[in-house]
């Protein structure tokens, strides 16, 4: 986790308050780099599979949460092997305790999160298994990004999963 906000009162003293502001606003995005950008952790036990790429998610209270994993797709398309990457995902997961690192409530209220077991990391494997697409590149941190892709591209490779025909 990064280091606790704390508050900081900052003067910036310049000849155009346009410049004070951007040196304002470049000083704070400096600061943020170096923190962590999770928003929040929940952990529960895996309740039901949904399909390939939603979980639900039963919580220690008791209630349940839609979980999307963060970082992947599953192709639709073809739905012998969307059964068979639900079939997998029920596999890693079913029953089992799993932490979620999440930033995005999607509309629905489906969190979408980086869904974690045992210090692995379930999209990665859906995507090594060649069930699963990288997505939301946008909302990975480049080094998964790299992780994925490359995940994708040897499974792709050595015609895993959806990979098998041409598609």
């Amino acid at each position: 986790m990064g280091s606790p906000l704390r508050p900081v009162s900052v003067t910036v003293k310049s000849p155009s308050p346009t410049l004070g502001n951007l040196l304002l606003i470049l000083l704070v995005g400096y600061a943020c780099l170096g923190t962590d950008s999770t928003a929040a952790v929940i952990d529960g036990q895996v309740a039901a599979v949904v399909d390939g790429n939603h979980i639900i998610l039963r919580l220690e209270d008791g209630r349940r949460r839609q979980v999307r994993l963060l970082g992947i797709r599953v192709p639709a398309g073809n739905r012998r092997m969307a059964s068979i990457a639900k079939r997998h995902l029920q596999t890693l997961l079913a029953g089992r305790y799993v932490s979620v690192d999440y930033q995005t409530l999607l509309p629905s209220g489906v969190i979408l999160g980086r869904v974690l077991h045992g210090g692995s990391d379930i999209a990665l494997r859906m995507v090594q298994a060649g069930l699963a697409e990288v997505a939301d590149r946008h909302l990975l941190k480049p080094v998964l990004i790299k992780r994925y892709l490359e995940s994708e591209t040897l499974a792709r490779t050595k015609r895993m999963g959806f990979w098998q025909t041409s598609r």
